[in-house]
């Protein structure tokens, strides 16, 4: 099998393997979304982060996500066969997630949130509710338009990246990234710069797609795709957008359990809970039994969609 002498981003390991290769890329405003011939993915022997053998930058995945705006989101999900938007179909896992946040540190007067990747703003309303300020940091000018309406003039939502001055210093009790850092060339950069923005006693929350979930997954339809008569209704959701892939690829990195705490902890962060979630309606019991495995394996394995944690400063 060949290796890639691409470092794991994570934990350092060299001479992974090269384990899954997919062509064309998918484009978006007549961009592929990674600069290269292919999407190759490697996987660490150490840690098990996946993670893309490409020297892409993040002012090119910028030049990407900056173009994203409801109208272009609207036609992509109807072109997929996908009805109810991303933001909307996401509420019952945005509205666990702020309950686990504020199981772990009561909401108080004047407390403050930092969404970093907010999109169109459904999280940030969740925790609006309940007297918390919401603030954003999403690239697409026409998303951040969303959630500074959706939140009101009180409410800063910059729609750039985040930077070592970004927001002048301010320091948030919530901060949330919900399928974020697996867009960013520098997760755990992003991640040190949150750790400047959270409050002595705040809370972070995020969420990354998992390495278990996606391999597993891509191994699955790819022998399935070799009985198309059979399960065409598996795979038909996305044949249009997705006829010659297995499956859709724009992350930078697919996370274990593992790799999130590792994260977290070069970061300056104490991990508090990880476990799996993304399983949603009639699926939703499968979420109890990924995370059973999880606890069962030390936490090894995360066989749901996402890997999701929650941490304090350490």
């Amino acid at each position: 099998m060949r290796e890639t002498s691409r470092v794991c981003y994570v934990c350092g390991r060299g001479h992974n393997p090269i384990v899954i290769t997919e062509a064309p890329l998918e484009e978006r405003f007549g961009l592929p979304v990674l600069p290269a011939q292919a999407y190759e993915l490697a996987a660490c022997r150490d840690c098990g982060t996946l993670y893309v053998d490409c020297d892409v930058t993040d002012e090119y995945l910028a030049g990407l996500y900056r173009n994203e705006s409801i109208e272009w989101q609207k036609a992509f999900m109807e072109k997929g066969g996908v009805a109810e938007a991303i933001g909307n179909s996401r509420l019952p896992e945005f509205r666990a997630h702020w309950h686990e946040m504020k199981a772990l540190r009561s909401v108080a007067r004047g407390d403050a949130l930092l969404d970093l990747g907010c999109q169109t703003g459904e999280f940030g309303a969740i925790a609006m509710a309940d007297g918390v300020a919401p603030n954003g940091i999403e690239l697409s000018p026409d998303y951040a338009q969303q959630a500074r309406t959706a939140w009101g003039a009180s409410s800063t939502v910059l729609s750039e990246p985040l930077g070592d001055a970004t927001l002048g210093g301010r320091t948030f009790q919530f901060i949330s990234a919900f399928e974020t850092l697996e867009h960013m060339t520098d997760p755990r950069t992003c991640l040190k710069r949150l750790r400047k923005r959270i409050a002595t006693d705040g809370v972070l929350a995020l969420s990354v797609p998992s390495t278990h979930y996606f391999w597993l997954k891509f191994k699955l339809l790819r022998e399935l795709r070799a009985r198309p008569r059979l399960f065409v209704r598996l795979l038909g959701r996305r044949a249009a957008l997705y006829s010659s892939q297995i499956l859709p690829h724009t992350h930078l990195y697919n996370f274990t359990p593992r790799s999130v705490e590792l994260l977290l902890q070069q970061a300056g962060f104490k991990t508090v809970v990880v476990r799996a979630v993304g399983w949603t309606g009639r699926s939703r019991f499968l979420e109890t039994v990924c995370n059973t495995i999880m606890a069962l394996s030390g936490r090894r394995i995360g066989m749901a969609p996402s890997v999701f944690a929650v941490a304090r400063p350490a």
